[in-house]
């Protein structure tokens, strides 16, 4: 991945350590970026990010926005083909084929961010009975399901976001059809089976 900040001899923190607390606070599955930082230096000697991460220096919640921020999120996008496809080399998608060696895959639609108050423009927006106006980001989160397994794998998502040249919301249709024209080669050989709801 590259930094997408100026090379500076100012600078504190590497990428891989601000990547590394952000994931860090969704692994330990922190209620926000406060506790997430009360945990990370709850123990004396070595911080867990040092320990379980191997990250070298720990930056605050705003240092980690200020880093993370600047990333598009497509760029993160081949880490999920990556895994998809180790997965498929080490033989462990087999463990989800279900009928006739077929992947079931749900596109499942979500929302991650709404506020009446915070929006930018690639914001979705809802205009309430009463006026007032809900701004909101979502996505389709689809994973790979078998009713043999009790994990999930996890594919890239499909944001849902306002595209150029429509006049129109996005929404769920349209970002499911975009995802599946994106990935319409990438599951060979197996068969898929989509699931919409």
């Amino acid at each position: 991945m590259k930094d997408p900040r100026q090379p500076s001899p100012n600078t504190t923190y590497s990428l891989k350590d601000a990547v590394l607390g952000g994931f860090s606070l969704f692994l330990m599955q922190c209620e926000s970026f406060l506790e997430h930082q009360r945990q990370l230096h709850s123990r004396n000697g070595r911080d867990n990010l040092q320990t379980l991460f191997g990250a070298i220096k720990i930056p605050s919640d705003n240092q980690i926005r200020n880093i993370l921020d600047k990333i598009k999120a497509n760029s993160l996008f081949v880490v999920f083909s990556d895994i998809y496809q180790l997965l498929k080399t080490r033989g462990i998608l087999t463990r989800y084929e279900v009928l006739d060696k077929q992947l079931l895959i749900p596109l499942d639609g979500t929302e991650y961010f709404s506020s009446q108050n915070i929006h930018c423009e690639q914001c979705s927006h809802r205009t309430h009975k009463n006026g007032t106006v809900t701004y909101f980001h979502s996505a389709i989160l689809p994973v790979i399901v078998s009713p043999q397994q009790k994990a999930v794998i996890s594919l890239d998502p499909e944001f849902i976001t306002p595209q150029d040249g429509h006049e129109k919301q996005d929404c769920e249709v349209a970002a499911a059809k975009r995802w599946l024209h994106r990935h319409r080669e990438f599951f060979d050989p197996f068969s898929v089976t989509m699931i919409g709801g």
